[in-house]
């Protein structure tokens, strides 16, 4: 196949130059169809080290985002599995009145019930109708211990039905927080996967490896990911929660515009100005839905805001915000104008 390809390459073509090197003679041929990611070397070994440097930079980003992803993944189905059993809990909780009842009813027929039963069918005097219902009992009890089984089970249900709300809620942020971690991480350069890390750290979730050794600078700043648009305007990306905290909290004005997409984990985008125009505000969207979970999809959803409606609360997860008086523009992500945008990388 490859020499299919050479000649169908080299089919009229002419050689202007045979090189030699020791005892073999090479020819150059342009790949034209990598050519807009050509570089040139003064020598083959200085390609060689270049091309194997940034080979071992790949790997070893590869190794840290599949032992991350790994984490992550297992993190997020614990809590996916204890999500359904607090579902459960929650339909079990809420037959909570359904144990009163037959409670009330037990003790309202002691005469009718023997030890030994398994169940009795009573009339539920409650019912407009005065239907039957059946209640199962435990063989081993009383009538009387029967219906106090019940009663017992109506108060630990009643009781737990707000604890169960609660930790629901909490459930679910942790599986938010995650996936927005699990989209971070597909984006991840190598620093930006040790910012990953650290928070992880911060957060308990992981041990920290520094702990004996060299601690991290307290002033030490995360990476920003500067961009600027067609019209000249500065744009600051976030493409981790530590990232993202700092963008919006400690670098962007109050009057900065502020962007990220609707209800899908992504970056915050900060626009750094307050006069700017229509090709700024699309491509600072475009920036938003690139860098997030929606990247691959068509018309995704990105609200816009100025900073000082973006707030943080109190004891929330890093990088999470709420905010209002927010408008929404569609956007499909363009790789290629996102590529096209000038950009720099650099600490703080």
């Amino acid at each position: 196949m490859f020499c299919m390809l050479l000649r169908k390459h080299c089919e009229g073509a002419i050689i202007e130059e045979i090189r030699q090197i020791g005892m073999e003679r090479i020819i150059h041929i342009d790949l034209q169809s990598i050519q807009d990611a050509e570089k040139t070397y003064d020598t083959m070994s200085k390609c060689m080290e270049d091309y194997y440097g940034d080979k071992a930079e790949r790997d070893t980003v590869k190794q840290r985002v599949s032992d991350l992803l790994r984490f992550l993944q297992n993190e997020r189905s614990k809590n996916i599995k204890k999500l359904d059993n607090l579902n459960k809990d929650l339909l079990e909780a809420d037959d909570a009145d359904k144990f009163r009842l037959w409670g009330e009813l037990l003790f309202a027929s002691l005469h009718q019930v023997n030890k030994g039963d398994k169940s009795v069918e009573l009339v539920n005097f409650y019912d407009e109708d005065q239907a039957n219902i059946t209640i199962q009992l435990d063989p081993l009890l009383t009538p009387s211990d029967n219906a106090q089984r019940y009663f017992k089970r109506y108060n630990k249900y009643k009781n737990s039905l707000a604890v169960i709300h609660e930790q629901l809620g909490k459930t679910k942020d942790e599986i938010d927080y995650l996936d927005n971690l699990l989209q971070q991480l597909s984006i991840a350069s190598m620093n930006d996967i040790e910012e990953i890390r650290e928070e992880l750290v911060q957060q308990g979730y992981l041990r920290d490896r520094n702990k004996k050794g060299k601690k991290k600078k307290k002033n030490d700043r995360p990476t920003v990911h500067q961009f600027t648009s067609s019209e000249g305007i500065e744009l600051l990306v976030g493409k981790n929660n530590l990232q993202n905290e700092y963008v919006t909290n400690r670098l962007a004005s109050s009057n900065d515009t502020w962007l990220h997409t609707k209800d899908i984990p992504g970056s915050h985008v900060v626009i750094r100005s307050t006069d700017f125009g229509e090709a700024t505000l699309e491509e600072a969207a475009q920036l938003a839905a690139y860098f997030s979970q929606a990247k691959e999809s068509s018309s995704v959803p990105v609200d816009y805001t100025f900073i000082r409606h973006v707030r943080k609360p109190s004891g929330s997860k890093p990088g999470f915000v709420i905010y209002d008086h927010q408008k929404t523009l569609f956007v499909t992500p363009n790789e290629e104008l996102v590529k096209s945008l000038p950009s720099t990388i650099k600490n703080g």
